[in-house]
C-alpha cells in the first residue's frame, strides 16, 4: 500500500485503539504495521476523533433481508410470498424491487450499497448554520477561551435564548473535523495545546529533586487549607523555559488567582526568594497567609522567605505534583503562552502582565464560570484585616521592602 490515508477495518481498528491509550504515532506505526507518515496523515484526516460508525435503522432492510429478496426472485416467489418469508409488508418488498430495477435487474449488493447512500443526509455543522453564533465562538476563541469556557459563557449570557446555546464537543468539532469545520482552519493554534489534532490526555510522570533542609511537610498545614475555606493561602512552582529561563507561578488556592513572577537574575535560591516576596507584598492585607511548594532547589532559602512573608511555607511529598494540583493545573494552561523550549527572558514584564489577566479573566468551571480576578477581588474584601493588624502591616511594608533591597544586593 501507498502512503495515503485508506486503511483497512482492522488497521483502523488497532490506529483507534492505540491513539486512545496515548501512544506516539511511531509506536501505533509499529502495531499496525504500517508507515509513520500513513498514521499521521490518516488521524489528520478525522482531526483526531474517531469516526462514529453508521447504523441502520430496524425499520430499514438489511443486507441479508435483500439476499433473501433475490433468492426469492430467482425462485421465481411473488413480492408477496417474500414479503411474508420477512415479515415485512408486501409493499416494502414491492418498493424495493421497483426503485432498484425491477425483478429482472434487482441485485442484492447492488440495492444495499443504493440505499446507503441515500440514507447519507449530511446535515449543516451547527456554526456554519448560525453566523451571529459562530462569530460569538470564534471571538471568544480569539481571546484564548476554552470550547467549555465557552458553553458555559453562552449559557450565562443568553438564558432565554437556546439558540445561542451550544456544547463544548460541537466547537471543539468546528475546530478540528474537516467536514464539521465552519472557523478558520488555524484556530486549533488558539487552543491550550495548539494541537492541530484532538489527542487524548497523557500521564506524565514526576522526577525528584534534591533534598532541602528544614522543611515542614505539607502534612502539618492546618485543615482550613486543604479544604480551600478561607482565601490566601498560596501555592507555587517554576515555569522554565529554555535553561535556565524561567518564571515563578503563585496561585491562590480557593479562588485560582494567578501572579507571575519575573526573574530576570535567574533562578537561584536567594534569587527567587526575593522576587515571590516582592510579588506577595502586593496582594490586599490577610491575603498571604501560607506557601506551598514542591522540593525544588530554587527554596533552599525558604525560611528567610517565610520571614519575609510573615507566612509559613509548606513542601509536598516526592514525586507528588497532585499536593499541589491548583498549581499544576495552571501551569499547564500556561504552557500555551509560554511553551517549552522558548527564551522566557525575552519576555517582558508587560506581556507578562497582558497573560496573566488573561488568564484571570477567563471564567472557570471550578468557579460555577466565575473568573479567578472577580473572586479574588470578592475574597479580598470579605476578608479584610481589622484596622489595627492592617495598619501594622502598612507601618511594616517599608521594613520588609529595604530587607528585600538588602537581599538582593
Amino acid at each position: 500500500m501507498g502512503v495515503g490515508t485508506s486503511l483497512s477495518a482492522p488497521e483502523q481498528a488497532v490506529v483507534w485503539g492505540a491513539w486512545g491509550e496515548g501512544e506516539s504515532l511511531r509506536r501505533i506505526a509499529d502495531r499496525a504495521g504500517l508507515q509513520e507518515q500513513q498514521v499521521r496523515r490518516y488521524l489528520l484526516r478525522h482531526g483526531g476523533v474517531r469516526p462514529s460508525l453508521p447504523r441502520r435503522s430496524l425499520r430499514h432492510l438489511s443486507p441479508g433481508e435483500r439476499e433473501e429478496i433475490s433468492r426469492g426472485i430467482a425462485s421465481g416467489l411473488s413480492g408477496r410470498a417474500i414479503a411474508a418469508g420477512l415479515g415485512r409488508p408486501a409493499s416494502t418488498v414491492s418498493r424495493e424491487i421497483a426503485r432498484n430495477g425491477g425483478r429482472a435487474a434487482y441485485r442484492a449488493t447492488t440495492a444495499d450499497g443504493r440505499a446507503q447512500s441515500e440514507a447519507r443526509r449530511p446535515r449543516v455543522p451547527r456554526l456554519a448554520g448560525d453566523e451571529r453564533l459562530r462569530t460569538v465562538v470564534l471571538g471568544r476563541l480569539e481571546l484564548d477561551w476554552s470550547p467549555q469556557q465557552i458553553a458555559a459563557w453562552l449559557r450565562r449570557e443568553h438564558p432565554d435564548e437556546p439558540g445561542m446555546w451550544v456544547s463544548h464537543e460541537t466547537i471543539y468539532r468546528a475546530v478540528y473535523l474537516p467536514r464539521s469545520r465552519s472557523i478558520p482552519k488555524a484556530t486549533y493554534q488558539r487552543l491550550r495545546t495548539g494541537r492541530s489534532m484532538r489527542r487524548p490526555r497523557m500521564v506524565q510522570r514526576s522526577h525528584g529533586r534534591g533534598q532541602l533542609r528544614d522543611m515542614v511537610s505539607i502534612h502539618h498545614r492546618p485543615a482550613t487549607v486543604a479544604d480551600r475555606l478561607e482565601p490566601g493561602h498560596w501555592e507555587g512552582d517554576l515555569v522554565m523555559g529554555k535553561r535556565p529561563s524561567a518564571v515563578a507561578t503563585l496561585v491562590e488556592r480557593s479562588t485560582r488567582y494567578l501572579k507571575i513572577v519575573p526573574l530576570p537574575d535567574g533562578i537561584k535560591a536567594k534569587d527567587v526568594s526575593t522576587a515571590v516576596a516582592r510579588a506577595l507584598f502586593n496582594v490586599p492585607p490577610g491575603m498571604c497567609k501560607s506557601l506551598t511548594w514542591d522540593r525544588g532547589r530554587e527554596m533552599a532559602d525558604h525560611a528567610f522567605l517565610s520571614a519575609l512573608i510573615d507566612a509559613p511555607v509548606y513542601f509536598c511529598d516526592p514525586r507528588s505534583p497532585w499536593q499541589r494540583g491548583t498549581n499544576e493545573n495552571t501551569n499547564r494552561l500556561l504552557r500555551q503562552y509560554l511553551p517549552r523550549r522558548s527564551n522566557l527572558t525575552a519576555t517582558d514584564d508587560v506581556e507578562l502582565e497582558r497573560i496573566q489577566r488573561l488568564l484571570n479573566e477567563r471564567p472557570r468551571r471550578v468557579l460555577n464560570w466565575a473568573t479567578p480576578a472577580d473572586t479574588f477581588r470578592q475574597a479580598a474584601a470579605d476578608s479584610r484585616l481589622p484596622r489595627q493588624l492592617a495598619a501594622e502591616w502598612a507601618t511594616s511594608a517599608p521594613v520588609r521592602a529595604r530587607t528585600l533591597d538588602r537581599a538582593s544586593q
